[in-house]
C-alpha cells in the first residue's frame, strides 16, 4: 500500500475522533499539599508493574514530562537520561548506545539494531525510521541490558519502548503552540473521547518547522533545518461487561531537511607527514582567508550531477513512513490472558548528502592536495510485518506465574545507493557507482518464562527464547560512469567498487540461538526490592552493503551475543519522598559487529570484533524534600574494553582499548521548584536540568576523541492548577556548547558533525 493512501485511513479516524464537544470537564488536580514522588507503571516485562517493583534496570519518562522538557526525539532523550548516549553517522544511521552497546553505522538491508526501538509493542527494524519526533506519548521506557526472552524482537544491548497515549472514554484534549529562535514553529495536540458506549477514539498531531542551524554558503541554503509532520489516529473497543480490549493505531510521519553540515577539523591522527593531508580542513582554511572567515556552522557541500541528468541533485533528506498496529487482549479462561500484537510498517527514505562538506567544486577555485568530494545518495523502501502472540497467567492466589509466546518478523528492504566522486588525484575517487540491494529478513522465535514465589518476599523467574534468524537477498553493483572533469579518461571505478564490469550475486545465511534468563528477586519490605539476574542477548548476522565485488557481497558477518550478570536494588524511603535505584553489571560480549572507515579502500567495512568486556554501575536518586521541590541526581560509570579484536585486513590489534563511541561516564542532575505567584497557588515552576558525559573514543583505535561536555536546559512555566492554560519560556543547551555527534577520520582529517546550538522559545498551551 502506498504511503499516500494512509491519509485516507487517518481521515476516517479523524472524523470519528473529532465527534466531541468543544469543551469538557477539567480532570481533577492532585491533592493539595501532596509531597511524594510520582509513580510510573511500566510494561517492559509484558505485565503492568510499578517501576520500583520491576527487577531490571529501567527508567521511564512520562509523556507530560517529555512534552514539557522538549524531549522530541531519540537524540534529545540521549541528552536527558542516564545510561543512553547518541551519535549519528548519517541521516539514515542513528546510533543509540546503552552500556557501550551501540548501533555503529550499520545501515545495510540485512543489518539489525543492537539497541532496538519499539513503538506500541512493535519492533522498528530500521534506524532511518527512528527520526520521527515523539508526541502525545503516555511514557517512554529505557530498558538497559540484553532482554533475551520476552521483549519482542531479541535485542543485545537494550531498548527504547515508546508507548502512545491511549483513547479515553472521557472527553478531553490539549493544544500547544511553540515559537522559538531559528524560526521555530511547532504545534502539537490531541483530542479524545467516546464515539459509542464501547468505542473511544483519539486523534493526535504534531508539526515542527525551523530554519537551519547551519548554512550551505555555496548554494545559499539552510542546513540542519526541519519540516516535519505527524498524525496518529486510534480506536479503542472495550465493550461493557467484557474483558475484550481491541486497540487500533494508525500513524503517518513525514519530514524533510536540506541535510547535514560536515566540517573538516584537521585533527590529525597520522603518524607520518606524508599521511597528514587534512584536505578538507586545509580547503576550509583557504576559503576562510578568501572570504574573511568560515564558521563551523558553515560548509560548501557538493551537489552531484549524475550521468544523464540535466542539472545537479541538491543535498536533501526526506523520510516518510506509516504504520498500522492492532492489539487484542482477551481472557481465554478466568486465569489466563491472550494477547495478539500485529504490526505493519512501510517507509521510504531519500538521503543525498556530501560526506566531506567541501570539494574541488567550491566556488572559490581552491584545490588542496588529495581534495575530493564523494556525495552519496541512499534510497530505501521498507515493508515490515510483525506478529506476536502471548499467553499470560494471572492467578490470584498462586505462587506460580508464567508467560508463553511466539514472535514472527518479515521485513523487506530495498536499498538503492548511488555514489558520485570528483577527485584531483586518485582515480578510485572519481566517477559514479551504484548498488541495488534487495534484502529479506525473517525472524521466528518462541519464548517461555516461569516465576515461582518461594516466600512472600523471595521469587525466582526463569525463561528461555529460541530464535531463528534468516537473511537473504541479491546485490548488484555497477559503474555508471568512469572518471570526472579532472581525469575524463580514468578506467578505475569509484570506490568501494573494484570491478568496472560490475557484479550481481545472491546472498543468504541462517542462524539460530537459545537465550536464557534467570532473575532472583528479594523484597524484604514494601519499599525495598533487590534482584540478581543473568541474561543473554543475541543479534543475527548480516551482509555488507555497497560491496566492492561479488565475493565480498556474499560474505556474512557473524551474529553477536552478550551475557549480562547484574545485581541491583530499588529503594523508596522518607514516606515515598525519596527514591534510590542502583545496578551493577558485568557484560561478556562476543563477535561485536563493528563498521569502520578503512583507509586502504577509503570505504566502510563491517567486521566482527572477537570479544569485549563491559563493567559498570548506574545509579539514580530523586527526592522531594519539601512541598514544591524536586531534586534528582544520576550517573553511570563504564569500563568497556575490547579483549579480542584484531582487524582482519590490517591485522592491527585493538585489545585492551576502550570501546568506540561510548562515554566513560555520565552524570545527570536537576531541580524543579514550584511556588505560588500573584495569588495563584503552586502556579509557577522553575526547572533546570544538566547532563554531562565523559570522554569517548570515536573509533576502536582510540585516537580520535570527544572531550567531556555538559548540556544545561531550563524552563519557567506559569500553569495555575485550576486553569486550563499554561505559558512557558524554555531553553536548551543554555551554554551554547559546541559538541560533535559524529566524525569520519580519514587522510589526517576529522570530518565532523555538530549537535544543535542554543535554542529557546515560548510555549502557550490549553487543555479542555
Amino acid at each position: 500500500m502506498k504511503l499516500s493512501q494512509s491519509a485516507s485511513v487517518l481521515a476516517l479516524l479523524a472524523g470519528a475522533s473529532l465527534a466531541v464537544p468543544a469543551f469538557a470537564a477539567t480532570p481533577p488536580s492532585p491533592e493539595k499539599g501532596q509531597n511524594t514522588l510520582e509513580e510510573l507503571v511500566v510494561t517492559a516485562q509484558k505485565r503492568e508493574v510499578n517501576l520500583q517493583q520491576a527487577p531490571l534496570s529501567i527508567s521511564a519518562v512520562a509523556g507530560e514530562a517529555l512534552a514539557r522538557n522538549k524531549i522530541m526525539n531519540s537524540e534529545d532523550l540521549g541528552h536527558a537520561t542516564v545510561g543512553l548516549s547518541f551519535t549519528q553517522n548519517s541521516p539514515q544511521a542513528l546510533e543509540l548506545n546503552i552500556r557501550g552497546v551501540v548501533n555503529t553505522r550499520l545501515s545495510a538491508p540485512t543489518a539489525d539494531q543492537s539497541v532496538s526501538t519499539f513503538v506500541d509493542d512493535v519492533y522498528v527494524s530500521r534506524s532511518g525510521n527512528l527520526n520521527t519526533s515523539f508526541y502525545d506519548t503516555d511514557r517512554i521506557e529505557l530498558i538497559r541490558g540484553p532482554q533475551g526472552v520476552v521483549l519482542g524482537k531479541n535485542v543485545a544491548g537494550g531498548a527504547i519502548s515508546v508507548i502512545s497515549a491511549a483513547p479515553q472514554f472521557d472527553y478531553g484534549g490539549h493544544v500547544a503552540v511553540t515559537l522559538g529562535n531559528y524560526n521555530l514553529q511547532q504545534t502539537t495536540g490531541h483530542v479524545t473521547g467516546p464515539i459509542t458506549d464501547s468505542l473511544a477514539g483519539r486523534l493526535s498531531f504534531q508539526t515542527i518547522n525551523h530554519s537551519g542551524y547551519a548554512k550551505d554558503i555555496l548554494h545559499d541554503v539552510d542546513l540542519e533545518n526541519l519540516d516535519s509532520k505527524q498524525i496518529r489516529g486510534q480506536l479503542l473497543y472495550k465493550p461493557e461487561g467484557s474483558d475484550l480490549r481491541v486497540r487500533f493505531i494508525a500513524d503517518y510521519n513525514w519530514d524533510t531537511s536540506n541535510g547535514p553540515n560536515r566540517v573538516g577539523m584537521g585533527e590529525t591522527t597520522c603518524t607520518t607527514a606524508a599521511q597528514c593531508f587534512a584536505p578538507w580542513y586545509k580547503a576550509r582554511l583557504a576559503i576562510a582567508a578568501l572570504r574573511g572567515g568560515l564558521s563551523i556552522r558553515e560548509s560548501l557541500p557538493t551537489w552531484p550531477q549524475y550521468q544523464g541528468d540535466a542539472a545537479p541533485t541538491r543535498q536533501r533528506v526526506q523520510h516518510e513512513s506509516a504504520s498500522f498496529i492492532l492489539k487484542v487482549d482477551k481472557d481465554i479462561t478466568p486465569d489466563i490472558g491472550f494477547t495478539s500484537v500485529t504490526g505493519y510498517r512501510g517507509g521510504q527514505a531519500f538521503t543525498m548528502y556530501d560526506q566531506s562538506g567541501v570539494g574541488p567544486t567550491n566556488g572559490y577555485g581552491v584545490i588542496t592536495p588529495l581534495l575530493f568530494a564523494e556525495p552519496v545518495s541512499f534510497v530505501e523502501d521498507i515493508a515490515q510485518f510483525t506478529q506476536e502472540f502471548r499467553l499470560t497467567s494471572h492467578y490470584k492466589d498462586s505462587r506460580f506465574d508464567w508467560i508463553l509466546g511466539a514472535f514472527y518478523l518479515h521485513n523487506k528492504v530495498h536499498q538503492l545507493n548511488h555514489f558520485w566522486g570528483e577527485s584531483t588525484v586518485l582515480a578510485a575517487l572519481s566517477g559514479e557507482s551504484l548498488w541495488d540491494d534487495h534484502g529479506l529478513n525473517r525472524d521466528l522465535a518462541a519464548f517461555a518464562q516461569l516465576g515461582y514465589k518461594f516466600t512472600d518476599t523471595l521469587k525466582l523467574e526463569a525463561g528461555v527464547r529460541y530464535t531463528t534468524d534468516k537473511k537473504s537477498g541479491t546485490q548488484l553493483g555497477k559503474a555508471i560512469a568512469l572518471g570526472d572533469r579532472f581525469k575524463p579518461n580514468d578506467t578505475t571505478p569509484l570506490t568501494p567498487l573494484t570491478d568496472a564490469a560490475g557484479f550481481s550475486t545472491p546472498y543468504g545465511e541462517k542462524w539460530s540461538k537459545v537465550t536464557p534468563q534467570a532473575t532472583l528477586t528479594w523484597t524484604p519490605t514494601a519499599d525495598l526490592m533487590t534482584y540478581l539476574t543473568v541474561s543473554v542477548g543475541f543479534k543475527g548476522g548480516g551482509f555488507q552493503n555497497d560491496a566492492p565485488n561479488a565475493f565480498a557481497a556474499r560474505q556474512a558477518y557473524r551474529p553477536e551475543s552478550v551475557t549480562n550478570y547484574e545485581a541491583g536494588y530499588k529503594w523508596e524511603f522518607l514516606n515515598r519522598r525519596a527514591r534510590w535505584n542502583t545496578s551493577v553489571f558485568f557484560m561478556d560480549y562476543t563477535d561485536l559487529q563493528v563498521q569502520r572507515t578503512d583507509g586502504t579502500c577509503l570505504c566502510n567495512v563491517i567486521a566482527n570484533a572477537g570479544a569485549a568486556e563491559i563493567k559498570g554501575v548506574e545509579s539514580e536518586f530523586q527526592i522531594a524534600p519539601a512541598h514544591g521541590v524536586r531534586l534528582w541526581l544520576g550517573g553511570s560509570v563504564l569500563n568497556a574494553k575490547y579483549t579480542d579484536y584484531v582487524d582482519p585486513v590490517t591485522k592491527i590489534s585493538y585489545n585492551n582499548l576502550f570501546m568506540q563511541r561510548t562515554p566513560k561516564y555520565q552524570v545527570s542532575a536537576g531541580v524543579e521548584y514550584t511556588t505560588s505567584v500573584l495569588g495563584l497557588e503552586d502556579a509557577l515552576q522553575f526547572r533546570l536540568a544538566y547532563k554531562k558525559q565523559g570522554k569517548l573514543y570515536w573509533a576502536p583505535d582510540n585516537v580520535q576523541t570527544e572531550k567531556p561536555y555538559g548540556l544545561l536546559d531550563g524552563r519557567i512555566t506559569l500553569a495555575p492548577p485550576d486553569k486550563p492554560w499554561s505559558a512557558s519560556i524554555w531553553a536548551r543547551n543554555l551554554g551554547d556548547k559546541v559538541y560533535r555527534t559524529n566524525i569520519i577520520d580519514i587522510l589526517g582529517d576529522a570530518v565532523s558533525s555538530f549537535g544543535p546550538p542554543r535554542t529557546f522559545g515560548v510555549e502557550l498551551a490549553t487543555k479542555f
